[in-house]
C-alpha cells in the first residue's frame, strides 16, 4: 500500500510559514543552493542540527590538493569514470570537474590549510547573505505534495508541527550512514531526505551503492572519526590484533588496494581473529613527521590517550557515503515540479558504482548551485497568490492506511535495523540473507501516529533500509562498492545499468 505521509496534519490548523525558496540542509550543497537562490527571492534554510555543532573530525585532504594530483581535468574525468565501474553519467562528470575546481578555488584561497573545512568557509559567509534566514534544529518530516507538485514541507519546530509553504523546495539533507552500526557520519544522518522524497513519489536510483570507508577510528569512548586514505598512501600499514600485516593476502597493491577491497579484508581479519578492529600503524615514521603530516589525526587521537607516534590506531570499516539517492537531472530537477535535490541525497550519476575521494565536495558545490539557479527560474513562473490560500492535509492518506498490530520499543528497534544493515547489507552481501532482511524490515512498524523526532527517524531508517535492500537483491552481480558473495563477478552484459525504485511501481532497470 502506498502512502505519502508518516505524520497526520492539516495545514489549515497548523502554524504556517511562507517563503520563496525552502532549502533543507546546511551542508555544502544546501549552502551553495541558498547562495544562488537568495539572489532571486527570500530563502528559508532549515537544518536538523544546530549549525555550530561539529559533526565529526574531517581528516581528509583538501579538494584542491586532490584535483592537482591529476594534473588535468581530463585525467580527473577518466579517473572518476574508472572508479565508477561503467555506471557514471559522463556528461555529469564533465560538468562537475569543469566547474568544481573553479568554484572551490574561488571560495578557498590557495594559502588555505589543506585540511581546512570548506563547509566552514561557506557557513562563515552565511551571515553576510541577504534574503536568507535560518531555523536550526527543525526536522523536515514530509514533503507536502498534491499530484506531481511539491509545495514545501511539514516540519517539527520547537516540538510543534509547522507547515512551510515554498514556491520551490531544495532538498539537501545529507546522508544516511547512521542506519549502519559503524559509520563516519553524525547521528543525525538517518536518511530522512531519502525517505521523504521516496514517500512523495520521487524516483530513487542506485540505492544498492553505499561506500564504506575502510579506516574509521574505533574507540568505545570516542565518536567515529574518518582516518584518511592519505595515511596509507604515505606508508601507513594495517596489522591484525596479532600484530601481523595482512593486506598482501588480499591484493597485490596491499594497503593501496581499492577501498572496498581493503574494507572487506579488514572485515575478514576481524572475523578470523575474533577482534572488533584491526590497527593502522604509523609508528615507523619519525615522530615529527607524524605530528606535522597527520596533525588532525594526531590531535584527535591524543585527546583519547593514543599517541600515534608510538601507538597503533584502532580502526574498522564504516559506512561513509551514499552514492545512490533521488534521481535528478543536471539541474537537480526531480519527478515533482517545484522539488530540487542536490548533494549526497541526490543521484546525479557522477559517482556510478564508486566514489573518487572528495568528488562529493565538487558534486555538492556544482550541482547545489545549479539546483539553486534552476529553482529560481521555476519560481519566476509562479504566481504568488496561488499559494496564499492553499490547504494540504494528510487525512486521505491516513484513513486508508491500516494501524500496525503492535508497537515496538524505539531504541531497541533502531539498534536492530543498524545491526541487520551492517551484518547483511554492508561490505559483503548474499541473496538469501538479503531476502530475509527485506521481510523483517517490512514487518518493523511503529504506531501510524508518530510524534517525536526519534520516531520519525526510525520510520525513515526502515524506509531507506528497505530501498537499499531491495536494490541489493535485484543487482545479481558485484560492481564497485556492491559486493555479492553469491555473484562475485561484474556482469557488464546484463548489469551495466541502473535500478530505479518508485513507490507503487515495479522496479525498473534503465541504461
Amino acid at each position: 500500500m502506498t502512502r505519502r505521509y508518516i505524520v497526520q496534519f492539516d495545514s489549515a490548523k497548523l502554524p504556517r510559514i511562507d517563503t520563496d525558496f525552502l532549502v533543507i540542509g546546511d551542508g555544502n550543497a544546501g549552502l551553495s543552493a541558498a547562495i544562488e537562490a537568495s539572489q532571486h527571492g527570500d530563502v528559508l534554510l532549515i537544518t536538523k542540527r544546530a549549525t555550530e555543532e561539529d559533526n565529526y573530525p574531517h581528516t581528509q585532504d583538501g579538494a584542491i590538493a586532490i584535483m592537482s594530483k591529476d594534473g588535468t581535468r581530463a585525467s580527473h574525468v577518466e579517473k572518476t569514470l574508472g572508479v565508477g565501474k561503467g555506471l557514471c553519467n559522463k556528461t555529469a562528470v564533465e560538468v562537475m570537474v569543469e566547474k568544481g575546481l573553479q568554484q572551490v578555488s574561488d571560495l578557498i584561497p590557495s594559502t588555505t590549510n589543506r585540511d581546512k573545512k570548506e563547509e566552514t568557509t561557506l557557513l562563515n559567509q552565511r551571515e553576510k547573505w541577504e534574503n536568507v534566514r535560518a531555523i536550526e534544529q527543525a526536522f523536515a518530516v514530509d514533503l507536502m505534495t498534491e499530484g506531481d507538485n511539491c509545495y514545501g514541507v511539514v516540519a517539527l519546530i520547537d516540538d510543534a508541527l509547522h507547515c512551510i509553504f515554498a514556491k520551490a523546495t531544495i532538498l539537501a539533507s545529507g546522508g544516511l550512514g547512521h542506519i549502519y552500526q559503524c559509520t563516519s557520519n553524525p547521528v543525525t544522518a538517518t536518511g530522512d531526505g531519502f525517505a521523504a522524497a521516496w514517500r512523495a513519489g520521487c524516483e530513487m536510483m542506485d540505492m544498492e551503492f553505499v561506500q564504506f570507508h575502510p579506516t574509521i577510528l574505533f574507540l568505545m569512548e570516542a565518536p567515529y572519526c574518518l582516518i584518511s586514505e592519505r595515511v596509507r598512501e604515505e606508508g601507513g600499514v594495517l596489522v591484525s590484533s596479532r600484530g601481523e600485516r595482512f593486506m598482501a593476502k588480499y591484493h597485490e597493491l596491499e594497503e593501496l588496494a581499492p577501498c572496498d577491497v581493503v574494507g572487506r579484508a579488514i572485515l575478514n581479519e576481524m572475523e578470523l581473529t575474533g577482534s572488533p578492529c584491526v590497527y593502522l600503524d604509523v609508528t615507523h615514521f619519525p615522530p615529527d613527521f607524524v605530528r606535522n603530516r597527520f596533525s588532525d589525526i594526531y590531535q584527535f587521537c591524543h585527546e583519547f590517550g593514543i599517541d600515534i607516534t608510538t601507538d597503533v590506531i584502532p580502526v574498522r570499516s564504516g559506512a561513509d557515503f551514499m552514492i545512490g539517492g533521488v534521481r535528478t537531472n543536471l539541474n537537480g530537477e526531480t519527478t515533482l515540479h517545484g522539488l530540487y535535490v542536490c548533494g549526497e541525497v541526490a543521484c546525479t550519476g557522477v559517482h556510478g558504482a564508486g566514489r573518487l575521494a572528495n568528488n562529493s565536495l565538487f558534486e555538492c558545490m556544482v550541482f547545489g548551485a545549479r539546483a539553486g539557479r534552476a529553482a529560481a527560474e521555476y519560481v519566476g513562473t509562479i504566481q504568488s497568490h496561488s499559494y496564499a490560500s492553499m490547504r494540504i492535509s494528510s487525512d486521505d492518506d491516513f484513513s486508508s492506511f491500516p494501524t500496525p498490530s503492535s508497537n515496538i520499543e524505539i531504541e531497541a528497534a533502531q539498534e536492530l535495523v543498524q545491526e541487520m544493515m551492517w551484518r547483511h547489507v554492508g561490505l559483503v552481501r548474499h541473496g538469501e540473507d538479503l531476502e530475509v532482511i527485506f521481510g523483517e524490515l517490512k514487518a518493523l512498524n511503529l504506531s501510524r501516529y508518530l510524534h517525536t523526532v526519534q520516531e520519525f527517524e526510525f520510520q525513515n531508517m526502515c524506509d531507506v533500509a528497505g530501498l537499499m535492500t531491495e536494490a541489493a537483491i535485484l543487482r545479481t552481480e558485484s560492481r564497485g562498492v556492491h559486493y555479492r558473495a553469491d555473484f562475485r563477478e561484474q556482469n557488464d552484459v546484463e548489469w551495466q545499468k541502473h535500478i530505479v525504485l518508485q513507490q507503487g511501481q515495479t522496479a525498473r532497470i534503465v541504461a
